[in-house]
């Protein structure tokens, strides 16, 4: 099964390959966090479907790329941009590979947020079903409990 640390290494690795050196945090930065540095973070997962041995997920991930800024704490517009394009078409392949597996990429969405910028990736997989053990006993051997219960006046099973 593909585990959100699976997908978020993934990130990790194709966002230190767009931006080597840069500092990444996960989930949650420091007040004082560096500057230029990504934030990764995984938005819920959702089960949108499947069948007894599949099930179909979709799940959103952001990636925040946090720009360098000046004394009035505003970014470099046309640098961010280009760091923005950057990702953008190293995600713009339709999979992104986790594992031995590459997952499908339903969606990009960028948007500027003051001296960063934010790319939401929408991911689409199937994945095996956990499976659960059951002790349900076989149909004839459940026929002869009730036929014994029956036979023994115990009225109904």
């Amino acid at each position: 099964m593909t585990t959100q640390k699976d997908i978020m290494d993934a990130l990790n690795d194709l966002t230190a390959q767009c931006f080597p050196g840069r500092t990444t945090y996960r989930d949650a930065w420091p007040e004082q966090f560096t500057r230029p540095s990504l934030f990764l973070v995984a938005e819920p997962r959702e089960e949108i479907g499947g069948n007894r041995y599949t099930v179909e997920l979709k799940q959103v991930f952001g990636v925040q790329i946090n720009d360098a800024v000046d004394d009035h704490y505003e970014a470099d517009t046309d640098r961010l941009s280009e760091e923005t394009d950057r990702l953008m078409e190293a995600l713009s392949l339709g999979v992104l590979p986790v594992g031995d597996r590459a997952l499908h990429i339903d969606k990009l969405v960028s948007e500027r947020v003051e001296a960063a910028s934010v790319i939401k990736v929408t991911l689409h997989w199937f994945d095996d079903r956990p499976q659960r053990k059951t002790e349900q006993p076989p149909a004839a051997k459940g026929l002869d409990i009730v036929t014994q219960v029956r036979n023994n006046g115990g009225g109904t099973a």
